[in-house]
């Protein structure tokens, strides 16, 4: 007899995907409903508009799910979390490099889904989710591209032939002989660069905003790690005469009136957070030169640190969501 898998209870991947992916949607959905109020760009409009209304569709699906398995819906982020009143307080150029960056944070989340989940009915969704994020991000580049808004990864010669490391010295990074960076060195550099222009941008905008003293100061720290960050990996690339991307602090507004609660922004950051030391993580993995890879170690130990003070203030306001967890018997 034949098992149907679609009733089939949830296993603890299903599960962890589906909450952490609502916690994540229902975040960035409520900061699209802000943007719409005020973007002007007719073509960055209708492209948040899209990112809209794919958000509100994800977020239905896991709500079906979790309502078909009786299992508690997340708080995450709400309208109440969001003022539309408030003035403007990011540029439309912000908005797609916002989206750009969160779109490739979900992407890697939903691709690692597609590989865990099990059950028919959750695959299918994180696949279709894929989908979506795959369009999304291939007009999100047309945008970027269109506007002269998109920097590109560095360029290199096409090689003359495959070559094969021949001796340790390809490892080495402590000497004034190190060899030049690989491929894929240069684009975790370069999109390190990147993801923390874009988080000392976003906190710039919180620090301008928020009303509580601890959050300022917490928020201004962030900033000036991710300032630093973005210096440590634009040097080693300025060092090898590659390029580097633009910065978007520019494009935080004078505004000081919250469109956000202290709630919504402080869990940003800490996904924002998460999203970092998956990156360098993958920066660790992809970097065989020694001194790049000590970098990356020292940076996600300062990052980690960083994150447990933000833990700390989300369980001392009382905003830190539980995951789900194996309850004892």
């Amino acid at each position: 007899m034949a098992i149907n898998h679609e009733h089939i209870r949830l296993t603890s991947a299903e599960i962890g995907h589906l909450w952490s992916s609502y916690m994540f949607e229902t975040s960035v959905h409520h900061m699209f409903s802000y943007f719409l109020v005020h973007v002007e760009d007719p073509d960055v409009k209708q492209y948040v508009e899209q990112c809209f209304h794919v958000s509100k569709k994800h977020i239905h699906k896991y709500i079906d799910i979790f309502e078909k398995e009786n299992f508690p819906i997340p708080r995450g982020i709400t309208s109440k979390d969001i003022n539309l009143n408030a003035p403007r307080l990011f540029s439309d150029v912000f908005y797609l490099h916002y989206i750009d960056g969160m779109t490739k944070f979900a992407l890697n989340g939903y691709a690692l889904a597609v590989s865990e989940v099990t059950r028919k009915d959750v695959r299918f969704l994180f696949n279709e989710n894929l989908d979506d994020l795959q369009e999304v991000t291939e007009i999100g580049k047309k945008i970027l591209l269109a506007k002269g808004l998109y920097s590109r990864p560095p360029y290199i010669s096409t090689p003359k032939a495959a070559e094969f490391v021949k001796n340790g010295h390809f490892f080495a990074g402590f000497t004034n002989k190190k060899r030049s960076l690989t491929v894929f060195e240069m684009n975790q550099l370069f999109q390190n660069v990147r993801s923390n222009a874009l988080g000392k941008a976003l906190l710039k905008g919180f620090i301008q905003v928020t009303k509580d003293k601890v959050l300022s100061e917490y928020f201004v720290k962030g900033k000036l790690i991710a300032n630093k960050y973005v210096t440590v990996f634009s040097t080693i690339l300025l060092e090898e005469d590659c390029n580097v991307p633009s910065t978007y602090g520019s494009e935080v507004l004078e505004s000081n009136i919250s469109p956000f609660s202290e709630r919504l922004m402080l869990n940003h950051v800490a996904h924002l957070i998460s999203y970092g030391v998956t990156n360098y993580g993958m920066s660790i993995a992809m970097s065989p030169r020694k001194d790049l890879v000590l970098t990356y170690m020292r940076i996600v130990g300062e990052v980690m640190n960083y994150a447990g003070d933000g833990a700390k203030l989300l369980v001392k306001y009382g905003w830190l969501e539980q995951p789900p967890t194996k309850k004892s018997h």
